[in-house]
């Protein structure tokens, strides 16, 4: 989860699919399973070390006992390089679109869910 509040009934939710459910139909025995905790810490300005104490401690009072914890800032320089090779192998892009033509675009896209023959691409 971000930490950026307390956990709340969705973070329960998917940690019971990850930590319990999505073994059971993987027939895993319960000695053989390991979950990785990753906190998704990229927005800085909303984050503190108090929720990141609060959502450890949740997990541990819900019983679950990841095998590591991690922090996808770790990982940025990682996922940069890991992005550029991707966009230089033409399998991504980066979209220079300013807000105002990101919304425009939103807004045709959804005249076209409404109505299929209405004017404009998405694109």
């Amino acid at each position: 989860p971000e930490p950026n509040g307390y956990l709340h009934v969705g973070h329960c939710k998917s940690m019971c699919m990850n930590f319990e459910l999505a073994f059971e139909k993987l027939g895993i025995d319960k000695e053989n399973r390991e979950t990785v905790f990753r906190y998704d810490d990229t927005n800085p300005e909303a984050e503190s070390t108090e929720y990141i104490t609060s959502l450890r401690e949740d997990v541990d009072w819900l019983g679950w006992k990841p095998v590591k914890t991690t922090f996808t800032s770790n990982y940025f320089d990682e996922l940069y390089e890991l992005a550029e090779e991707l966009i230089r192998r033409g399998k991504a892009y980066v979209c220079h679109q300013n807000k105002a033509e990101i919304e425009a675009c939103r807004e045709v896209a959804r005249a076209k869910l409404a109505d299929p023959n209405a004017p404009g691409s998405p694109n």
